[in-house]
């Protein structure tokens, strides 16, 4: 210690204890610090090293050095165990060590560093322990050209110093921590928003490599998918230029290999490796892949981490991620691991979608208005149509069928909504298994809670006996809830319990039941929207929404609209034992321009009635179809009709309105949603307008 008077040392340490609760940069604060330290103590330079919380790592936190370290050696994450600086993390007091005598003989990073010291003209490194909570955290160094014999005094002020210290380096990583997992979630951010919006995936990569590039020290990122046969479906690389931006490479074709099958198995078979590798492990790696030693001879990887995507019979994809001059650790590869899952969904779709276009494209030429061959095409059922929505449809239907995952089904009425839930059951493991459908919009109130769940024997007044819920009845197969979007706001509390534990409770039971069951939900609302204004509970939303199924309106696969009224004539005609008439062109066309607000219902109810009034060689649509908005008005003759003939027209068009306005209620009269509300009339006007027309008594209340 410079002498001084024992105020003075005071007085610093004082002033010490100021900055560190005023000084916020933590890289200025430490300088300060530092420089105030060199009037108390001896040294030339100052490094401060921090531990990771399990020990392991070992990283250099701060330092202010009057020399310069290589490279190679330089800021880089070494490890603690096993290396000699394990040997003082027991220390409970300041210890130093000579250079000259007590230089480590271990083969370890810790111990090049102090190797290289010594090369560089230092003698002595002083060891103080910082610790924050009981816990070592790391060690303030003091490191000198000349050695010194430290006095006991001395060893304890420097003791005294290391606490704030210490409290100002705890402080310092637990702000980096947080640091840290704000740029991870604005890197998942910015990654979700590139893989959403851009749909070329040349520039959807080059926008992720740009996010890990920012968290991750990396040089290159290649992109590996091999299908059943164990060829590339995808293989994508990029490396990072020196202004840091990435660019699509050949790196082969910077190593002078045009192209080796041993080195495409090498690179498929790294993917069934996923892990870190560093320092030993990546020296074994170079000796087992020839890749590896390439890239490492070439390009100075020294370092290199694998995550896998997926590992299907089918298919096989992962991320390969290199770096130079640095060691990857576990916190790099749990950076990846947060947008692993949406990288992975990503591809997926582009290669669903990908596989999907070819399809289209060889079946461009072949379509045919023959139901038949459109089945045979897609095996879907009762699923009708060959357009480009639906086709997506239909294979995200594929890709779910198989798995457990609950699906929810959104679209208007009328789209085939319970025809989709019935394909993801029979196209699934649990299709010897019974599918059991709730129309959760036809169970009244005061029973729905009974229906789905089941009671014990007089739990209430008029359970006369043990009733088994609809969940209950679907164990080992699928409950397909039908606009679940109707479920009382109490309820919907009881179903969310059920789809998260997995486990029931009958009313007025005590015992828990156990289910197995796959749940398919549907609705012709916007649950989101239901949400926002607080008529569906959120939690039970995202529950449900775990995989989403939006289908397509009519409108929007017009092209599917001659297949379908085909398809129906055919039906229908088998139905009635009628002959099958086929479509004229004209009225074909007509079909296919409408808007049909009741989709797919609505146009099945259109043939539906020409194949029972038509009498032709052609169905007849004339009595069936109403004149749409935009066409010609009629020639000022064609108008001149009798009164008796004009009522009967208003009483067709009054009919057929109300019924089109059943369909869209799913048969409700009065209520919300119900079919007095859409038209805008009154409940009781309703009920009267439906007797005297003589409809039948199909609606609910």
């Amino acid at each position: 210690m410079k002498p001084g008077p024992q105020s003075e040392s005071r007085q610093l340490m004082q002033y010490i204890s100021d900055a560190i609760g005023t000084i916020r940069d933590p890289q200025e604060l430490f300088r300060t610090v530092t420089d105030k330290l060199r009037l108390i103590f001896e040294f030339d330079s100052a490094v401060i090293i921090t531990i990771d919380r399990d020990r392991r790592y070992v990283s250099v936190f701060f330092e202010m050095l009057r020399f310069a370290l290589p490279d190679r050696i330089r800021n880089q994450k070494r490890i603690l165990v096993g290396s000699w600086l394990e040997t003082h993390l027991e220390d409970r007091s300041v210890t130093t060590v000579s250079l000259e005598r007590d230089l480590p003989e271990e083969d370890d990073s810790n111990a090049t560093v102090l190797q290289t010291l010594h090369e560089l003209g230092m003698r002595q490194v002083v060891f103080s322990p910082l610790r924050s909570g009981g816990q070592l955290i790391g060690f303030l160094n003091f490191v000198s050209r000349q050695e010194k014999v430290w006095s006991e005094l001395e060893k304890e002020l420097l003791s005294s110093v290391s606490s704030p210290i210490a409290v100002a380096v705890s402080n310092a990583l637990a702000y980096e921590e947080l640091r840290q997992r704000e740029a991870e979630t604005a890197m998942q951010l910015a990654v979700n928003n590139a893989l959403l919006t851009i749909r070329d995936r040349n520039r959807m990569m080059l926008a992720v490599c740009e996010q890990i590039g920012k968290l991750v020290p990396c040089s290159f990122i290649g992109i590996r998918v091999t299908g059943e046969d164990g060829r590339f479906l995808l293989f994508d690389n990029f490396m990072r230029e020196p202004d840091g931006s990435f660019l699509a490479a050949i790196p082969l074709a910077r190593m002078g290999i045009e192209g080796s099958d041993e080195i495409a198995r090498e690179s498929a078979a790294l993917l069934s490796r996923p892990g870190v590798y560093s320092g030993g492990n990546f020296e074994l790696l170079t000796e087992e892949f020839r890749l590896v030693a390439l890239v490492r001879e070439k390009f100075g990887i020294s370092s290199i981490i694998v995550g896998q995507l997926w590992d299907l019979p089918v298919s096989r994809a992962g991320l390969i991620i290199s770096g130079k001059d640095c060691s990857f650790g576990e916190a790099e590869q749990a950076t990846l691991r947060l947008i692993l899952p949406q990288l992975a969904l990503a591809l997926q779709n582009y290669l669903a979608f990908e596989e999907i276009d070819r399809l289209r494209r060889k079946l461009e030429g072949e379509r045919t208005y023959l139901v038949e061959e459109i089945r045979a095409a897609h095996n879907f059922e009762e699923i009708i149509g060959s357009s480009a929505p639906l086709a997506a449809v239909l294979r995200r239907v594929s890709q779910v069928a198989p798995t457990d995952a609950t699906v929810l089904i959104q679209g208007e009425t009328g789209t085939g909504k319970e025809l989709v839930a019935r394909a993801i059951h029979n196209r699934s493991p649990r299709k010897d298994r019974v599918l059991v459908r709730v129309n959760c919009a036809a169970l009244p109130a005061a029973l729905i809670e009974s229906e789905l769940f089941g009671h014990e024997k007089g739990s209430f007044t008029g359970a006369t006996d043990r009733r088994i819920g609809k969940f209950e009845l679907a164990d080992g197969g699928t409950i397909f809830l039908d606009e679940v979007g109707e479920l009382p706001l109490e309820l919907q509390a009881k179903m969310l319990r059920v789809l998260q534990e997995r486990e029931l409770e009958r009313i007025g039971g005590r015992q828990v039941i156990p289910l197995d069951v796959r749940v398919i939900a549907a609705t012709n609302r916007t649950l989101a929207q239901e949400v926002a204004t607080g008529r569906f509970r959120e939690d039970l939303y995202f529950r449900l929404n775990a995989f989403p199924l939006f289908l397509p309106p009519l409108r929007e696969r017009n092209e599917d609209i001659p297949v379908l009224a085909i398809h129906f004539a055919e039906k229908f005609a088998r139905e009635f034992g009628k002959p099958y008439r086929p479509i004229r062109e004209k009225d074909m066309a007509d079909l296919a321009g409408r808007a049909w607000k009741g989709n797919i219902r609505e146009l099945s109810h259109c043939v539906e009635q020409a194949v029972i009034l038509s009498e032709g060689a052609t169905l007849d649509f004339s009595s069936v179809l109403l004149p749409r908005l935009f066409e010609p008005a009629p020639p000022e003759s064609a108008l001149q009709v009798t009164l008796k003939e004009f009522d009967e027209e208003v009483k067709t068009m009054e009919r057929r309105l109300i019924l089109d306005t059943l369909e869209r209620s799913g048969g409700r009269v009065s209520g919300e949603g119900g079919a007095a509300e859409l038209l805008e009339i009154n409940a009781k006007t309703l009920y009267s307008r439906i007797d005297k027309l003589g409809i039948r008594k199909r609606y609910g209340a």
